[in-house]
């Protein structure tokens, strides 16, 4: 009894020791990411505002962007930390990654999240997202699912149809774990087809219903850089959450300070981080959804005809008129 009580212990103190470790080393890679990324929001939003012929930006003003954007790495970086080794946020039942795969797969959603903090920072200050930021970063998103082959937080297609409780799980395609380079391959590319498909639609749709461009180009491909990372079906939730998040923080904004235009960007990058936050408890909700292309498409257009008509509240609520602050 008390050799058992030992083992537990020694056992516990080797997992408290492992996880202040693994913290430890988030902070510092915070610290570094962090400081990296402000140099980097620095360098290409003075680069951005000399080709649209802006003014600069005072030096106390990028100094305190600067501070904020360690600040903001440093805690978004903990708290991901937190979450997946705290509240299992990406844990599924098909999806078993080894101790090995599961710390890679966390150090490539802390390149996602430093890449949504850059294009964030850099589309509140000039509107646009430049392709030096998703370009490479889809890259990153292909090649680095290629190369951990268990960075994908859901399979390429599983079919829950087939699963019967407590007796057999969802049919998942045996080539999947014989072929695991090509599997991932195939989930990156999927994600990364389907983020910049839904938004290039969306952004045709809201040129119709607004008779302006709601969303640029650089949406189209900032949506693929996060497909290319956490697949097809996660990225799908994206599109459908950012709508959302968009018109309440919208709304806020127009209250305290009556700005209508607020780019779009930084509401699907909000959208990625609670999808990434939130995955085990959206999945075991939509997996049944993900299982039936009919379900699919079905979640397609009802995403799109809600799509147009958050435009459309978003067009009632600029003609409002609001007093001149």
């Amino acid at each position: 009894m008390i050799l058992r009580l030992e083992r537990h212990f020694l056992i516990k103190a080797a997992s408290v020791r492992s996880i202040l470790l693994n913290s430890a080393t988030t902070t510092v890679c915070a610290l570094f990411a962090g400081t990296g990324l402000a140099i980097a929001v620095d360098w290409l939003s003075a680069r951005e505002r000399q080709i649209l012929r802006l003014a600069s930006v005072a030096m106390r003003a990028r100094l305190i962007r600067a501070s904020t954007v360690v600040l903001f790495t440093v805690v978004l970086f903990g708290l991901y930390f937190w979450a997946s080794m705290n509240l299992r946020c990406l844990e599924t039942s098909e999806v078993r990654p080894s101790e090995a795969g599961q710390n890679w797969r966390f150090a490539y959603h802390l390149v996602l999240l430093g890449l949504l903090i850059l294009a964030t920072a850099i589309d509140f200050d000039c509107y646009m997202i430049p392709d030096e930021i998703t370009i490479p970063g889809m890259l990153i998103g292909v090649i680095g699912a290629c190369l951990i082959c268990d960075a994908q937080i859901c399979h390429l297609w599983v079919d829950w149809s087939m699963a019967i409780p407590q007796l057999r799980g969802p049919l998942i395609p045996a080539w999947y774990d014989a072929h695991r380079f090509w599997h991932a391959l195939a989930w990156s590319l999927a994600g990364l087809s389907t983020g910049a498909g839904l938004t290039w639609v969306a952004r045709k749709i809201s040129s119709q219903v607004l008779g302006q461009e709601a969303m640029g180009f650089g949406d189209v491909t900032l949506m693929a850089m996060i497909g290319s990372f956490i697949g097809w079906q996660a990225v799908t939730l994206v599109f459908l959450i950012a709508p959302l998040t968009g018109l309440t923080i919208g709304v806020l904004v127009r209250t305290i300070s009556g700005k209508t235009y607020l780019p779009y960007g930084p509401w699907l990058s909000i959208a990625a981080v609670i999808v990434l936050f939130a995955w085990s408890h959206l999945w075991r909700h939509t997996r049944l959804i993900f299982s039936d292309w009919l379900s699919v498409a079905t979640l397609g257009v009802v995403g799109s005809v809600g799509f147009v008509v958050l435009l459309w509240l978003v067009q009632l609520y600029k003609s409002i008129p609001t007093r001149d602050r």
